[in-house]
């Protein structure tokens, strides 16, 4: 297989459990305005619905955005993204009167194959929030799954993915991100 230099290769070639984190252009704040946080937010939940992927985690920021999620087909995960980067940036360039600048600058996907490696992964995205410095505690993000996990997963197996230390974690996270609340 050739290895590109310019972007991460995507093995997207069979369904499993993947995490996905994507980046905007130069890490700009396309979406630090509440109404396109709230658009990037909402239309991955509706999208993975569409796709019949199941999100285990997920968050959106300002410059970038990570998620778990089972995907049940081959085709799907980059369907999936294709049509969330096309349908936000359409949306973010309308809000800003920029039509055809681009928005979105890569993605970086990893296949979770190891049971440990999934849960570190669902404890970092859900506590991603307040790695970056946003919030003390998850749940007071709005823009991530942390207070849905909190409010749905049995005691036992919210205790046991918040023991997993995502420090050592190899994940693309190197944004600074804004949140502007109203």
């Amino acid at each position: 297989m050739i290895q590109w230099p310019h972007a991460p290769v995507h093995r997207l070639s069979e369904p499993g459990t993947y995490m996905v984190t994507a980046g905007t252009c130069d890490k700009y704040h396309f979406f630090r305005r509440t109404e396109l946080l709230e658009f990037l937010h909402d239309s991955l939940l509706k999208l993975a619905e569409r796709y019949h992927c199941s999100l285990q985690a997920w968050a959106a920021f300002s410059n970038h955005y990570h998620f778990v999620a089972l995907i049940p087909e081959a085709p799907t995960l980059r369907k999936l993204i294709s049509h969330l980067q096309t349908l936000t940036a359409t949306e973010a360039n309308r809000l800003d009167n920029s039509q055809g600048r681009k928005v979105w600058f890569q993605y970086w996907d990893t296949q979770l194959t190891f049971e440990k490696s999934y849960l570190a992964r669902l404890n970092y995205v859900h506590q991603n929030a307040v790695k970056h410095g946003l919030v003390l505690k998850a749940t007071a993000y709005p823009y991530c799954s942390a207070g849905w996990f909190e409010r749905t997963a049995s005691p036992s197996f919210l205790k046991t993915v918040g023991s997993f230390r995502t420090e050592q974690l190899q994940v693309t996270d190197d944004f600074d991100v804004i949140w502007e609340r109203d």
